[in-house]
C-alpha cells in the first residue's frame, strides 16, 4: 500500500517522511515536495492524475493556511476538479486536502513535550488549541531563549530533529487541523483497495 502526499517544502517533506513511515508500519509513503505553496496548489491536479496512475491508494495534500481568513478560502485557490474531488462523502474520497491552521509550525507546536525536549531552556506550555498563535513567531522566541538572541532556527533541520520526538497522540489534543489531517491519514492507511 503507498499513499501519496503532496507538500510545500523541503521542511515538510523532511518532517512527514520521517513521521508517516515511524507512524504507520507496512505503509509507503511518496512525499512530494512543491516548493511553496502556489506551485502545490498548481499541481494538484497532475498529483491527483499521478497518484491515481500509480495505483496508489490514496492522495493528500497538506497545505498552510498562511494569510488567507479561513479553510474555506485556501480550497477556492485550488482547481474546480480538485476541489470536487476533495469534498466527496469521506468512504467515497481518494484525495484529501488538508489546511495546516497557520502553518505546520502550529503542529509542530501541539506537542509540547517534543518541543521541550528540544528547547528545553525555552519552558515552552503549550495553549489549549495552536492555531491561537503565531507559530513562526513563537518558535523563533523559543529558539532564542535556547541559543541566545543572535540565532534562527533552520527549517528543514529543526523538521530533522522534530519527527523523531513527535507524538501525534499529543498534537491531536491541541490542533484541530493536525486531528482531521490524521484522522483522515489513520483511514487511509487502513484502506485495503486502491481507487
Amino acid at each position: 500500500m503507498t499513499i501519496g502526499v503532496g507538500v510545500e517544502g523541503a521542511s515538510e517533506r523532511t518532517f512527514w517522511t520521517k513521521v508517516l513511515h515511524k507512524n504507520f508500519v507496512g505503509v509507503r509513503f511518496d512525499v512530494r515536495n512543491l516548493k511553496n505553496k502556489e506551485s502545490l496548489i498548481r499541481a494538484a491536479p497532475r498529483l491527483l492524475d499521478a497518484f491515481r496512475s500509480l495505483h496508489y491508494t490514496a492522495g493528500f495534500i497538506l497545505v498552510d493556511r498562511h494569510r488567507d481568513p479561513c479553510i474555506t478560502a485556501v480550497l477556492r485557490h485550488f482547481d474546480d476538479l480538485t476541489q470536487e474531488e476533495a469534498r466527496k462523502p469521506g468512504d467515497e474520497r481518494y484525495f484529501f486536502i488538508c489546511v495546516a491552521i497557520k502553518g505546520l509550525e502550529a503542529w509542530y507546536l501541539a506537542d509540547p513535550s517534543a518541543i521541550n525536549a528540544l528547547l528545553p531552556k525555552a519552558g515552552y506550555v503549550a495553549p489549549d488549541e495552536t492555531a491561537m498563535l503565531d507559530p513562526k513567531q513563537e518558535l523563533k522566541a523559543l529558539w532564542k531563549k535556547q541559543f541566545g538572541k543572535n540565532s534562527a532556527p533552520n527549517k528543514i533541520g529543526f523538521a530533522q530533529m522534530m519527527a523523531p520526538r513527535f507524538d501525534p497522540e499529543a498534537g491531536r489534543k491541541r490542533s484541530a487541523s493536525f486531528d482531521y489531517f490524521w484522522i483522515r491519514m489513520n483511514g487511509a492507511s487502513k484502506s485495503s483497495s486502491g481507487p
